[in-house]
C-alpha cells in the first residue's frame, strides 16, 4: 500500500447531525469538502439555504462545502470517505460506493458510524464489524492502494457543537494513514490519538451505547440515583471486558478513550443521546400502557429486534444502542457468551419486562412492578374539590407540624410580639384609608395574636388552633366549578370585540407537548408553571385550559386583590387562594400557607405556581425561586403519588403593562387590558415527572433548570420580539434594505422556536406590531426607535437559550 495522502480529496457520507458537523470542521482545513446526502429534495434544498438544524440549532453549511445526491461524482480521483450514515444505511450506501470505486485510485474509509452487520451479511461476508466488511469489500474489488479507519471517544454531538473539549481516537492497522486521519479532525478543542487495535476499539465503541440506554432508564426510576448508575456501569463494564475476551480481542482499548471514558461520557451525560432514549422511552411508558396491536404483539414475541428497531425509528435523534443490541446479542449468543444486562434490557425495550428489571437485575430483588405501579397515580374525583373543604385536615397537619417541630411553638410565642405590632400599624393604616372591611378583618387577627401572646402553657394549644382557623379561613380557596364556567363565557365576547374579530381573540394560540400532557393528565396530577409576564398570565391560562379541557388548577392571589366580600367571593370561587406579601416573617402564616398547596397537590388537586415569583420587568426570563416548587417536593415525599410539572411558556405580541415596566406611572384599567391585547401563544413544554429528581440532593435545583431550560425552548419568538432584538444589536436604526439579511443571520446563528423564519413575512408583520405599538418610526427607509426601552423590554424576549440565570 501507498497511498498519496497530498492528492487525496475528502467527502463526507451522511445527511445526519455528524454528517453535517464533520464536513464543517474538515472545511475549516481544506479547500474543499463533499458531503453526500441520498435525498436529492433535501439537497437541493440545502443548496438553496445553506443552513441546517442540528439539535435544534440553527447552522450554516460553510460556503465551500459542495452537496451532492449522487455517488457517481466518486467514481473518479482518489478520495477519503468520512462515513457517518446511521448503521442501519452502512451496508447498502458501502456496497453501492465501492461498486463504483476503479482500483488504481487510492481511498481511506474513516468510519464513526457505530455498530455490527446484520445477520445475513455476517453470514455472506464471514465477518462482523464494519470496518472488517469494508475491507473485505475493498480487497474483492482489487483495491490495493485503500486503508480502513475507526473513530470513536468522548465525542457528544452537542459539546462539539458548543466547541466543547473533545477526545478522538482513531483506530487503524496502518499507523501512517492513522496519524494522517487524526491530523486531520484534531484542533483547538479536540484532541486526537491513535492506536493499531482497530477491532478491539471499534467493539467497545459499539458495546457501550446499549448501555448507555440502561442508565437513562434507570435514572428516570423513582428510588434508582446516581449509586445504582455507578453500579450498572460496572455490571456493564464487565460484560463488555467478557464480550471481548471470548470474541479474543485485546482489552487494552476497553480501558482507555474508546472504551471506559467513553463508556462514563455517553451513560452519564444529559446530552447524550442514548441515554435521552431511555429517559424518553420510561417518560412515554408512564403517560399510559401502550396498545399494542395483534400484528404488533406477536412482532415483540417473534421478531422482537424488529419492533424495538421500528420504535427507535419514530425517536428524532440516531441511537445506535438500541439498533446494535439485537447484533450484539444474536452475535453473543452464536459465541456462547452470557450478557444478562444486554438481555435484560433487550427485554424491556422490546416490552417483554418493565424497565425495574433492570433495576431487579443489579440489586438481586425480585420485582412485579408494572408500569402502572412505578409510581402512584392521582386520586379520582379530585379534580372539583375545594380548599376549604379540606378545612380540619389542614388545621390538625398544621397544629401537628408545630408541635413535632423542635423550637417551632417557641420561635412563634417569640415572634407574637413585634407580629402584634405590625398589626397594630396595619389596622392604624387601614383606618386612615377608611377600608372597614380590611380593618375588621386584621383586627380579628389581632385579637387572636394577643389572646396568644398572653396565654399560658396549659391554653396556648387552644389559641394556636384559633390562630390556625383565622389563617386556614383567610387561605382557602372556595372554588366552584359553576363560577368559572359562567365567567368565562361571560368574558369571551368582549375578548373576542376587542381582539378584532380574529381567531386567537378569546383563547392563546395553543401548542407544544399537548397530547403528551392530556394523557399525563388523566393519571397523574398537575402542577402548571407558567412564565409570568402580565395579569393577564391567569386569564389566558384559564382560556387555554379549558378550550383544551385540561385539569383546572388552584393558584396564589394576593390578598390586595380580596379587598371586598364580593371580590373575595368571586377569586376563591374561580380557584384563587389568597396570599398576603406583609406576612412574609409570619412563620405561622408561611406553614399555613405551604402545608395548604402541600395538602392541595397530595390530594390529588391540580395547582399553578409562578416560579419566577412575580412579573419579569425586562421581558426576558427572570431567575427562578425554587423554594416555590418545594411543596410539589414534599407532596411526593407524602404521598409516593407522581406530580408531573408541566412548564408553560406564554408569548405575547403586546403585553398590556408594557410601559409602566419600562418606568411610566402608567394606571391601566380593564379597557386597557383588552384593548392593547394582541396576540398570545401558550406553549406546554416538556413534562417533568417529580419522581425522576427525587435522588438528588435538592429536586427543586434540578426542577428549576429543567423548567427554565423548557420555557427557552418553546417560547415563541414572535416577529416584532426579533425586530427589536435586531434593533438593539443595530443602535436602536436599520435600513429596510438589510432587514432581510440582518433577519437571516440572527436566524442562523440563533436557534429557536421561530413563529416564522421567512425574512419577509416577520418584516412585515413585525413592522405592523411596533409601528401599532408607536416605538418605531420609519424615515427616508430607515426604522427608528422612537421608544428605545420599550425597543429593548420586547427584544430581550427573545431567549438566550441558557440557564446562566438560574
Amino acid at each position: 500500500m501507498n497511498i498519496d495522502y497530498n492528492q487525496l480529496n475528502h467527502t463526507v457520507l451522511g445527511s445526519g447531525p455528524m454528517g453535517y458537523l464533520i464536513s464543517s470542521l474538515l472545511s475549516k482545513k481544506l479547500d474543499e469538502v463533499s458531503l453526500w446526502i441520498p435525498d436529492a429534495k433535501v439537497v437541493e434544498d440545502l443548496q438553496r439555504s445553506r443552513t441546517v438544524k442540528i439539535l435544534k440549532n440553527q447552522s450554516r453549511i460553510p460556503d465551500n462545502v459542495n452537496i451532492v445526491s449522487d455517488l457517481a461524482e466518486y467514481e473518479r480521483n482518489s478520495w477519503v470517505f468520512h462515513i457517518a450514515v446511521p448503521s442501519r444505511f452502512l451496508e447498502e450506501t458501502v456496497r453501492n460506493l465501492i461498486d463504483l470505486l476503479t482500483p488504481d485510485q487510492d481511498y481511506i474509509f474513516s468510519i464513526f458510524t457505530k455498530g455490527l452487520l446484520s445477520h445475513k451479511s455476517r453470514r455472506l461476508t464471514g465477518v462482523y464489524s464494519f470496518s472488517d466488511f469494508v475491507s473485505k469489500l475493498l480487497l474483492d474489488k482489487k483495491i490495493k492502494n485503500s486503508a480502513v479507519c475507526v473513530v470513536n471517544g468522548p465525542s457528544l454531538l452537542q459539546e462539539m457543537l458548543e466547541e466543547q473539549n473533545t477526545f478522538l481516537n482513531v483506530g487503524c492497522k496502518d499507523t501512517k494513514t492513522a496519524e494522517f486521519i487524526a491530523d486531520i479532525y484534531k484542533n483547538s478543542y479536540i484532541q486526537t490519538s491513535t492506536t493499531t487495535e482497530i477491532e478491539s476499539m471499534e467493539m467497545a465503541g459499539v458495546l457501550k451505547n446499549p448501555i448507555a440506554i440502561a442508565c437513562g432508564i434507570v435514572s428516570a426510576l423513582p428510588n434508582c440515583g446516581s449509586n445504582l448508575q455507578g453500579e450498572l456501569i460496572q455490571t456493564g463494564f464487565q460484560e463488555m471486558l467478557q464480550f471481548a475476551r471470548a470474541m479474543h480481542l485485546s482489552t487494552e482499548s476497553f480501558y482507555g478513550r474508546s472504551g471506559l471514558s467513553d463508556l462514563i461520557t455517553t451513560a452519564v451525560s444529559r446530552k447524550s443521546r442514548n441515554r435521552n432514549y431511555g429517559r424518553k422511552m420510561v417518560g412515554q411508558l408512564m403517560v399510559g400502557p401502550e396498545n399494542l396491536s395483534i400484528l404488533e404483539k406477536i412482532e415483540v414475541w417473534v421478531r422482537p429486534e424488529e419492533f424495538i428497531e421500528r420504535e427507535v425509528s419514530k425517536w428524532s435523534d440516531t441511537v445506535e444502542g438500541a439498533f446494535a443490541l439485537g447484533n450484539i446479542l444474536e452475535l453473543a449468543n452464536e459465541k456462547n457468551i452470557q450478557l444478562p444486562l444486554y438481555q435484560v434490557l433487550f427485554d424491556v425495550l422490546s416490552r417483554k419486562s418493565p424497565p425495574q428489571a433492570i433495576e431487579s437485575l443489579l440489586t438481586g430483588a425480585k420485582s412485579d412492578f408494572s408500569i402502572e405501579k412505578m409510581v402512584g397515580v392521582k386520586k379520582k374525583g379530585m379534580d372539583y374539590a375545594a380548599g376549604n373543604d379540606f378545612k380540619n385536615v389542614l388545621e390538625n397537619r398544621i397544629l401537628k407540624q408545630v408541635q413535632s417541630s423542635p423550637g417551632f411553638m417557641t420561635r412563634i410565642k417569640k415572634q407574637s410580639t413585634s407580629i402584634v405590632a405590625t398589626i397594630e400599624k396595619r389596622v392604624q393604616r387601614l383606618s386612615r384609608k377608611k377600608s372597614q372591611d380590611e380593618v375588621t378583618h386584621f383586627s380579628k387577627e389581632l385579637h387572636r395574636w394577643v389572646n396568644f401572646q398572653n396565654s399560658n402553657r396549659e391554653s396556648e394549644i387552644v389559641k394556636l388552633r384559633e390562630l390556625i382557623d383565622f389563617y386556614v379561613n383567610e387561605i382557602a380557596d372556595h372554588y366552584k366549578p359553576s363560577v368559572r364556567e359562567s365567567l368565562i363565557k361571560v368574558i369571551a365576547p368582549f375578548r373576542f370585540f376587542s381582539g378584532g374579530l380574529k381567531y386567537g381573540s378569546v383563547s392563546p394560540h395553543l401548542g407544544g407537548e399537548i397530547d403528551q400532557i392530556k394523557k399525563l393528565s388523566k393519571k397523574y396530577n398537575i402542577l402548571y408553571a407558567p412564565t409570568h409576564r402580565s395579569h393577564l398570565d391567569s386569564v389566558e391560562l384559564a382560556y387555554g385550559l379549558n378550550k383544551l379541557q385540561l385539569p383546572i388548577p388552584r393558584y396564589a392571589a394576593g390578598s390586595n386583590l380580596m379587598t371586598t366580600p364580593f371580590w373575595e367571593w368571586m377569586l376563591k370561587s374561580l380557584g384563587a387562594y389568597s396570599v398576603d406579601r406583609e406576612r412574609t416573617r409570619n412563620s405561622l402564616y408561611l406553614e399555613c400557607l405551604t402545608i395548604y398547596s402541600t395538602v392541595l397537590l397530595e390530594s390529588g388537586i391540580p395547582s399553578l405556581v409562578y416560579p419566577e415569583g412575580t412579573r419579569s420587568r425586562t421581558g426576558g426570563i427572570v431567575s427562578i425561586k425554587t423554594g416555590i416548587l418545594k411543596t410539589a417536593v414534599d407532596a411526593f415525599r407524602n404521598t409516593g403519588s407522581e406530580i408531573i410539572v408541566v412548564p408553560v411558556a406564554l408569548s405575547y405580541e403586546t403585553v398590556p403593562e408594557d410601559a409602566q415596566f419600562c418606568g411610566e406611572n402608567e394606571k391601566l384599567g380593564m379597557q386597557d387590558f383588552l384593548s392593547r391585547r394582541s396576540n398570545v401563544y401558550m406553549d406546554f413544554c416538556e413534562p417533568i415527572p417529580i419522581s425522576e429528581h427525587m435522588g438528588n440532593d435538592d429536586p427543586t435545583i434540578t426542577i428549576g433548570y429543567e423548567i427554565q431550560k423548557g420555557w427557552a425552548n418553546y417560547h415563541r419568538i414572535l416577529p416584532n420580539q426579533l425586530l427589536c432584538k435586531i434593533l438593539m444589536e443595530n443602535e436602536m436604526a436599520i435600513h429596510l434594505s438589510t432587514l432581510n439579511d440582518l433577519i437571516e443571520e440572527f436566524i442562523s446563528h440563533n436557534p429557536g422556536n421561530y413563529l416564522t423564519e421567512d425574512p419577509e413575512l416577520i418584516v412585515r408583520q413585525g413592522l405592523k406590531s411596533i409601528r401599532k405599538r408607536k416605538i418605531v418610526q420609519i424615515e427616508n427607509d430607515f426604522v427608528q426607535a422612537i421608544r428605545p426601552d420599550l425597543i429593548t423590554y420586547y427584544g430581550t424576549m427573545v431567549p438566550a437559550n441558557d440557564t446562566s440565570g438560574f
